[in-house]
């Protein structure tokens, strides 16, 4: 991260790094994605959840992206991004929580620019990133490092012109120490959005970095055509912090380099030390063998 981009981080909030992803990788991850969604009426869109779709799921783990495997899986650690995490969280930090985002089939009644986040005013009863006080969604730059509570990338998988939708934020709202006035939260038509709210457009492998401390939501998307705008995000923490109340399991995936499974591990003030990491593993296998169980006892009633 050179420092042309610090500097343009610390000043708005955000940074489009472009051609994150190879061609290759996005016709990969496309077809990846499409094939899933045509094969199960139900996809696996992501683990940003806070209740669980089936009785079954763990209460441990949630459905993930990196299910799908292959480029999916790349994308924990792809060496375009590395850098700018490392600058933006510190050499300790974890994959949180991952999700797709497709635009033009959401439900109608959420085609609406929701502006969350926004510096020390953020969370609370009327704000998406929760009912708590937002202290996740800190941001601060001291003695030359950079300390985020929650750091977002956003791969796009389709072009995102000017006008379209998608991404948008209000820059320089990461520092602001006052809470967004309520009524400018939500604008259900593209012309209702105030013009202190910047549109952020991107290309296919572009990578939208930004500090969930930015007030930011998804502009209705009016893409032409019957394009969509598909998008993976994949959020991290500083390794001691938590947004989402789901935790991965490692063995759920095939696959994993060393490093990516210490990606996946929950949140510990100790970050990836060998002591943690071996509780950890310990845990995991616990969970394998009580779904093993279940499984059998499931089997065994159905016998009955």
């Amino acid at each position: 991260m050179n420092d042309d981009e610090k500097y343009l981080f610390d000043l708005r909030g955000f940074l489009v790094v472009r051609n994150a992803l190879t061609h290759a990788q996005v016709a990969d991850l496309s077809q990846g994605l499409e094939q899933h969604r045509q094969n199960n009426p139900q996809p696996i869109l992501g683990s940003d959840r806070t209740v669980l779709s089936k009785a079954k799921d763990s209460a441990w783990s949630s459905p993930s992206l990196l299910e799908l495997g292959g480029t999916f899986i790349d994308l924990l650690d792809l060496p375009a991004i590395v850098p700018y995490l490392s600058t933006l969280l510190g050499e300790h930090y974890r994959l949180d929580h991952d999700y797709a985002k497709i635009d033009s089939k959401m439900p109608a009644r959420e085609r609406t620019l929701y502006l969350h986040g926004g510096g020390q005013g953020a969370g609370g009863p009327d704000d998406l990133v929760g009912p708590s006080d937002g202290g996740q969604c800190y941001y601060r730059y001291s003695n030359g490092r950079f300390f985020n509570g929650l750091i977002a990338v956003a791969f796009e998988l389709d072009d995102v012109h000017e006008g379209d939708g998608g991404f948008a934020c209000v820059p320089g709202s990461h520092k602001s120490n006052v809470g967004l006035p309520r009524h400018w939260r939500h604008s259900k038509t593209q012309a209702e959005i105030p013009d202190f709210v910047t549109r952020v457009a991107a290309n296919a492998g572009d990578a939208i970095i930004f500090t969930e401390a930015c007030a930011h939501g998804t502009v209705p998307w009016l893409g032409q055509s019957g394009r969509e705008r598909r998008t993976l995000f994949y959020k991290y923490c500083p390794h001691a912090v938590a947004w989402s109340p789901c935790f991965y399991n490692a063995h759920h995936y095939q696959g994993l380099t060393p490093s990516q499974q210490q990606l996946l591990m929950p949140p510990s003030a100790y970050g990836s030390h060998e002591a943690t990491a071996h509780i950890w593993e310990k845990a995991q296998e616990e969970q394998l063998e009580l779904q093993r169980l279940r499984a059998e006892i499931a089997a065994l009633k159905g016998h009955d």
